[in-house]
């Protein structure tokens, strides 16, 4: 429920909400429109009534005679349709039906008119034949005038009375353009809907794609720990772009800060180093041998250190690919499981491997080096009688090099941390070490454009630690 309430919440989800209205609208529209266009209810509608009045004014002429019909036309004459009589003027009545291009009833002898809302007798200029109703194109003369009107579409029938003619007849030019303007909306309303899709759609992936820029530069800023990584920008007039230029800054800002951190720890560790090298050329001279391995050996563990954070912040900072160049990768991994046999034999742990026959563009020494740290925590934090794996391997994308051991491993809570500098889990404390060797590590791995991995309990022992790292496979 929180979650849906959030979204119901979101702007993007009000936005979606509003278009989906609008289009709704717009369809409810579009086919009230076009069921009404398409359909021709009203000039049914008028049709039946011209039909009507006809045929009531014949049946009066039948049952009551001419004089009748002639009365019922003089009193009705505003709205023939109707029998009720009307308290307008004849004159008022006249204009009326002529100005509103409505109904008329014309009753003519001899081509004279005799009763009717009309000066003279529609002329009928053509007649259009039509699937469900025969119109014609007249000419009516206003009454009292010699102004007269072209009705192009009229509903008109003609019945003899005797010596008269009766001409009953509507004009539905206003019905046609009804119709022509509830066509002509209807496709507006269908052109504005697409537009509206497109311009939602449009909206959508623009917006989905800054969104998904930026998470994947955090993604690959919080995968390679390059703080170098920075959104592009192209356009300065939505909010993203804004977000987009503050998250740049802040990016300036963290990788000022540490980089500034780094060019402390980097200058401390430079400065240090030559006179921890005259100390220990001192320290070489006391006769005591025991307080002399002791101290030389601190000595030793101090410069060690040093040198680490040096050659870390070379391979961060420098990205020198001097070294790089074709290696058999499967050589090297060798090389460094025989060189630990001895050791994983003096402590009793089986050290098992499975290469297969990889090359790569590496650095062939930083390689050696980054496997052979790996490999000698793995030996060093493994109980006697454990075991250790090596694996080399492929896939279609990459180059994958685990080491695998059932030591005492880490928390799955202390993984995210074993990059860190000078990090060491709570149960390798009591071992000797300066925490910059997976530091180290990774430095190298980040240098050939992979990424390391840790997993925990990797043998299914309930304990233990896999490293794995991963490079780009490039056929």
């Amino acid at each position: 429920m929180i979650a849906i309430r959030d979204f119901t919440r979101s702007s993007s989800f009000r936005v979606g909400v509003l278009l989906t209205t609008l289009a709704s609208i717009a369809i409810v529209l579009i086919v009230y429109f076009w069921r009404l266009t398409s359909s021709d209810l009203f000039i049914s509608e008028s049709n039946a009534a011209v039909n009507a009045k006809t045929n009531a004014l014949i049946t009066l002429y039948e049952n009551l005679g001419i004089e009748a019909v002639k009365a019922a036309i003089e009193t009705g004459k505003v709205s023939p349709t109707s029998t009720a009589p009307t308290t307008s003027t004849n004159d008022q009545a006249k204009s009326d039906a002529f100005s509103q291009l409505r109904s008329f009833v014309v009753l003519s002898k001899n081509e004279q008119v005799v009763a009717g809302n009309l000066s003279s007798i529609p002329l009928v200029l053509e007649r259009h034949k039509g699937a469900r109703f025969d119109t014609a194109e007249i000419v009516i003369l206003r009454p009292n005038s010699t102004e007269r009107k072209t009705l192009r579409q009229a509903l008109m029938r003609e019945a003899v009375l005797g010596e008269f003619v009766l001409y009953v007849g509507r004009g539905i030019d206003d019905l046609y353009s009804a119709q022509w303007f509830g066509k002509t909306f209807s496709w507006i309303i269908v052109v504005l809907l697409c537009t509206l899709s497109v311009l939602s759609f449009a909206i959508a992936v623009y917006v989905v794609n800054r969104i998904n820029r930026m998470s994947q530069t955090a993604d690959k800023i919080i995968k390679t720990g390059s703080l170098q990584e920075r959104l592009h920008i192209d356009s300065n007039w939505d909010d993203l772009s804004s977000l987009s230029f503050v998250f740049n800054q802040m990016l300036d800002t963290i990788e000022n800060s540490v980089n500034n951190i780094k060019s402390v720890t980097d200058s401390i560790a430079h400065d240090l180093r030559t006179p921890l090298s005259r100390l220990r050329n001192t320290l070489e001279k006391i006769e005591n041998d025991q307080l002399r391995e002791e101290t030389t050996q601190e000595a030793d563990n101090l410069l060690n250190m040093f040198n680490s954070l040096l050659r870390i912040s070379g391979l961060e900072t420098t990205n020198k690919k001097e070294g790089f160049c074709s290696t058999d990768v499967r050589a090297i991994v060798e090389d460094v499981v025989d060189l630990y046999h001895p050791l994983a034999e003096e402590r009793h742990i089986t050290l098992s491997s499975h290469l297969a026959p990889i090359s790569m563009t590496a650095d062939p020494n930083l390689l050696f080096q980054a496997v052979a740290n790996v490999l000698d925590n793995a030996i060093k934090y493994s109980n006697e009688g454990s075991n250790v794996t090596v694996q080399l391997t492929t896939t279609s994308k990459h180059i994958v090099i685990a080491v695998n051991d059932a030591g005492i491993g880490v928390g799955e809570h202390e993984i995210v941390n074993l990059e860190r500098r000078f990090y060491r889990a709570d149960g390798s404390r009591t071992s000797k070490g300066n925490g910059l060797g997976l530091s180290l590590v990774s430095a190298i791995v980040k240098l050939h454009d992979g990424q390391t991995w840790f997993v925990h309990d990797p043998l299914m022992k309930g304990h233990g630690l896999g490293v794995v790292f991963c490079f780009p496979f490039k056929s």
